[in-house]
């Protein structure tokens, strides 16, 4: 009896051991898994951090570059920070429209007004407004020509293609359409239309149109101060070949001081500068300072 007693007991025993070893096993088993998965969420804490670091060390380099300065440097000249803008927008005070390059259809700016400065008494109400942004710098112009005794006017400022349209095809009617494209833009092709070209002239009308502007006391103070107040000559003397029209001597647009001067010195046509210009553009697209 005392065998089967002491037998029972040591099964009892047993099996106590064997679920205390089990216990202890599963407490093992899970603090190993606590651990394992403690350290997995470290680890992926370490990641993220380390993706967020990139990341952000990716983006000051960012805007770092876009914040680098570009510069064009046209032949003769010191060089032009190249703005942060796109030149090949219409509404861009850069922006080039020739022979070759349009302006979109229908194209019409913004910000038209009428200038504050003398005008053609007979020219259209189109013809006496100019974009707002040029307004105060070309007031600013004639009034520094009037201290030097200069009395000049607006003779057309802006044209809508449809009056473009409509002036060139009077000039093929009168001379023929290969005499009327030295100096008559086609519908589009017009600089008048951006709002930033105009056509200035004396109070009088002395050589009104004519070549014979640029011999007069006027036409030579504007080709040589222009510039500095933001104009260019467009379409200068010994440049027909390059700019597709005559010489105009009344015909001044708007670019701003610095590209007017930079253009003034080196003797450039915008069409001539304008490969400088995109060269800028595309950098400034690569640093992503310009979409």
């Amino acid at each position: 009896m005392k065998v089967m007693v002491r037998s029972r007991r040591h099964r009892v025993n047993k099996v106590g051991l064997l679920c205390l070893i089990l216990v202890a096993v599963t407490v093992f088993v899970i603090g190993i898994f606590w651990v394992y998965q403690e350290v997995k969420v470290a680890e992926k804490q370490q990641s993220t951090n380390e993706i967020i670091r990139v990341a952000d060390a990716r983006l000051d380099e960012i805007e770092a570059k876009k914040k680098e300065p570009v510069y064009i440097t046209l032949p003769g000249t010191d060089k032009l920070r190249a703005p942060a803008e796109n030149y090949e927008d219409p509404t861009n005070v850069w922006t080039l429209v020739n022979k070759a390059k349009a302006l979109p259809a229908g194209y019409v700016p913004p910000e038209l007004m009428a200038a504050s400065v003398s005008t053609r008494a007979n020219s259209t109400a189109d013809e006496k407004r100019v974009r707002q942004t040029i307004d105060t710098p070309l007031t600013q112009l004639f009034a520094a020509a009037q201290k030097e005794g200069h009395s000049l006017m607006i003779g057309s400022a802006y044209r809508s293609a449809t009056t473009q349209e409509q002036l060139f095809n009077t000039y093929v009617s009168r001379v023929g359409y290969a005499e009327a494209d030295k100096y008559s833009a086609h519908p589009g092709h017009s600089e008048h239309q951006t709002g930033l070209a105009v056509d200035i002239s004396t109070i009088s009308q002395q050589c009104y149109l004519s070549e014979c502007f640029i011999g007069t006391a006027d036409g030579q103070w504007l080709a040589e101060n222009a510039h500095k107040h933001g104009f260019t000559l467009r379409y200068p003397k010994g440049k027909e070949a390059i700019t597709g029209y005559n010489f105009e001597p009344w015909h001044y647009r708007y670019v701003g001081i610095d590209l007017a001067t930079a253009l003034y010195l080196s003797r450039l046509t915008l069409d001539e500068a304008w490969p400088y210009m995109e060269t800028a553009l595309a950098t400034l697209r690569s640093n992503r300072a310009v979409k």
